[in-house]
């Protein structure tokens, strides 16, 4: 399957991965076959893009590197935390987080977190490849989930202890959880913020620091990730501008995944950047940001080119991602499909491009500019 822009849905395509609500309902189901009367509803709920049925690549589907249900999971449980917070704040308005008291029974959320280490430590070799879809309301849960799973993603290359993967895990699910207090309308404005508003988004480290510090159901090396998520590597970060190794190191990781993921993610107001993009950019534009090691970890567990892409080869063809191995995300396994000349091939080639030297992807192929309409000619 593959991604497209809701604005580039097709009459006939085929809608590969089910679109639910943020509340969990079913929105539009998998095998749905979509109409461009499709567009405004899915518009209308934020959603930015979707997966369709790749026709030159039917059988290719890229899998999850945790099931399904134990995303929904733990979804779910967050947005139950995150509601008894944002319920006490709200009942607590001018009181202030000096005051800052709540019962808050994280059993579930533990158990859901626990899902999400067993399911990355059951296959050490998994690579991220698939973005999930999201809805305008409900950015911040699901970067919140993403980053956990990111960021676990990265412990289990570093080879943590299982109960240190858990510290982390939690760490990185709650590290925006101090958003809590910032308006709704800085939260969600999609122009660029003021120099005020920037001012209170920021208070949102501190804020999760002395939240999650009074919640004797969360280790203070989780409650750490809050605080420090947004200090750099090389300084100028906040709320302390520290840097290197006084920043912890739950929190070097969750700030590569918290970045990568802000950068792919689609919103209202555009959609995500490419992987191999947003991987760039960490690796050069934003290095000085980040502990070399550690976004070398990242770069081995997080596809550049996702399994069911389509790419452009060094030979001019062009090529269906079909498998990429932890330390040769640059070099996944692929389908050539169509020639150079942009013919479809009438028997596709696979090739490892681990073992293929002299071949090499140069670029993703953009959604929308292969049209599987005219590709009846056979080369």
């Amino acid at each position: 399957m593959r991604r497209v822009p809701v604005t580039a849905i097709r009459a006939g395509m085929c809608l590969a991965k089910s679109v639910a609500l943020g509340d969990g309902r079913l929105f539009l189901k998998e095998g749905t076959v979509l109409r461009e009367s499709y567009i405004d509803p899915l518009q209308q709920q934020g959603v930015v893009s979707v997966y369709v049925v790749n026709e030159l690549a039917p059988d290719v589907v890229p899998v999850d590197v945790v099931t399904d249900q134990t995303r929904r999971t733990l979804t779910e449980e967050t947005r139950a935390v995150v509601g008894q917070l944002q319920a006490h704040f709200t009942g607590e308005t001018g009181r202030g987080l000096a005051r800052f008291s709540v019962g808050l029974d994280a059993t579930k959320l533990k158990e859901a977190v626990d899902r999400v280490v067993k399911e990355l430590l059951t296959d050490r070799n998994v690579v991220f490849s698939l973005q999930d879809i999201r809805m305008a309301d409900d950015y911040t849960l699901s970067h919140s989930v993403s980053v956990c799973i990111l960021s676990t993603l990265v412990g289990t290359v570093l080879g943590l202890s299982t109960e240190e993967l858990h510290d982390l895990a939690m760490g990185a699910l709650l590290h925006d959880i101090g958003k809590v207090i910032v308006p709704q309308a800085i939260l969600c404005k999609p122009d660029r913020l003021t120099p005020d508003e920037v001012a209170v988004m920021n208070q949102h480290t501190t804020a999760g620091w002395n939240i999650l510090k009074e919640l004797s159901s969360i280790p203070c090396t989780s409650a750490i990730v809050a605080l420090q998520h947004h200090e750099r590597w090389m300084g100028g970060g906040y709320p302390e501008g520290l840097q290197g190794k006084r920043i912890y190191l739950y929190s070097r990781i969750c700030a590569i995944a918290d970045c990568f993921d802000a950068m792919t993610a689609d919103r209202v107001y555009r959609s995500g950047m490419p992987p191999a993009r947003a991987m760039d950019v960490l690796l050069h534009e934003m290095q000085s940001y980040f502990q070399p090691e550690l976004l070398w970890s990242f770069s081995q567990c997080v596809a550049p080119y996702p399994i069911g892409a389509m790419v452009a080869l060094s030979t001019g063809e062009q090529a269906v991602v079909l498998g990429v191995t932890r330390g040769y995300t640059y070099q996944p396994r692929v389908r050539v499909v169509l020639n150079a000349a942009g013919e479809r091939l009438a028997e596709p080639v696979e090739v490892d491009l681990r073992l293929s030297h002299d071949v090499r992807i140069m670029d993703l192929v953009c959604e929308g500019e292969i049209d599987v309409d005219d590709l009846d000619r056979v080369g």
